[in-house]
């Protein structure tokens, strides 16, 4: 196994939190925004890429970062703090080979406790649970490798501890490196192999994860011709999850300085739910109103009144 390294940014408002949450606030129930980003940044040593890192979480504000291909060997608290900001924060991140690869995993230490976090190759996972609703999860960050015998070996050793994991919320996100259909790659000369797509079908469907369809754009990775693209980055869902959050959806940002693009996993709740009730001030000044706004719910019919 790979080594894991974990770093605190600072944690002490985690246990005043949740003595909150144990007995509430003036009676709110609290809802904890469940939004989860994933990069692969193609490398965290320049300083404008950590840059757009943090204006990504300074404006989404996520719970969990997921960062693939930091190509460092090891990460320290100072940089992390460069990408999350100020607030509280603790990270566990996997050492690059050389300048190859990497991933590191921030969350929100007040809103969430990780107790364990581990990793094997290719992959780090962290594994807890949400302080104020208590909800235990598991988000596996995931960077995959080119060669199809190397994608086989991930995708059995990944199936074995989603599976062992089934009694959680689970979350697989980063770059697999694989498609699903032709339909997810564009180009000049379209290389495309069916047995990579397959093996990659096999894991998702052994798994019982849910691939939800991706809003924003329809590719995550694009070549420097500016024509050659294919969607390599993605959210996977287990059914609990889904069904716990049932309006989860996976957005494609715009590209910037990576030639992957970053994506978030949120719940929109925009267009769910009932309309609020619309009206204009002015009506309630009507001699009518009170007993106009009764008698179609009693009557079963819409009345219409003119001020004239």
């Amino acid at each position: 196994m790979e080594r894991c390294y974990i770093g605190i940014g600072g944690v002490m408002r985690v246990l005043r939190v949740r003595i909150e949450a144990i007995g509430g606030v003036g009676g709110r129930e609290w809802e904890v925004p469940m939004k989860i980003i994933t990069y692969n940044a193609r490398g965290l040593g320049g300083g404008e890429k950590r840059v757009e890192i943090r204006r990504l979480v300074s404006e989404k504000h996520p719970l969990v970062l997921c960062i693939q291909e930091t190509k460092m060997e090891t990460l320290n608290d100072q940089l992390i703090k460069s990408l999350w900001g100020e607030g509280e924060h603790i990270y566990s991140y996997q050492s690059s080979v050389g300048a190859s690869g990497g991933m590191v995993t921030v969350w929100d230490a007040s809103q969430i406790v990780v107790w364990s976090s581990f990793n094997f190759e290719h992959v780090l996972a962290i594994k807890g649970n949400i302080i104020l609703t208590g909800e235990e999860l598991i988000i596996f960050n995931v960077y995959a490798p080119c060669e199809l015998a190397a994608k086989k070996m991930l995708w059995e050793r990944l199936l074995l501890s989603v599976i062992n994991n089934s009694d959680c919320y689970i979350c697989v996100c980063g770059d697999f490196n694989s498609i699903r259909s032709i339909e997810e790659r564009k180009g000049r000369v379209v290389a495309f192999r069916q047995s990579d797509a397959d093996v990659f079908n096999k894991f998702i469907h052994d798994s019982f994860l849910l691939d939800l369809p991706i809003c924003g754009r329809l590719f995550t990775w694009f070549r420097g011709d500016g024509i050659s693209m294919s969607r390599l980055d993605r959210f996977l869902l287990s059914n609990k999850w889904c069904e716990k959050w049932p309006h989860c959806i996976q957005v494609a940002y715009q590209r910037g300085l990576s030639d992957h693009v970053p994506m978030m996993l949120h719940v929109d709740e925009s267009n769910w739910g009932p309309h609020p009730l619309r009206m204009l001030k002015c009506w309630s000044d009507l001699p009518s109103y009170a007993n106009g706004l009764l008698s179609p719910i009693k009557g079963g019919r819409v009345l219409c009144y003119n001020r004239s």
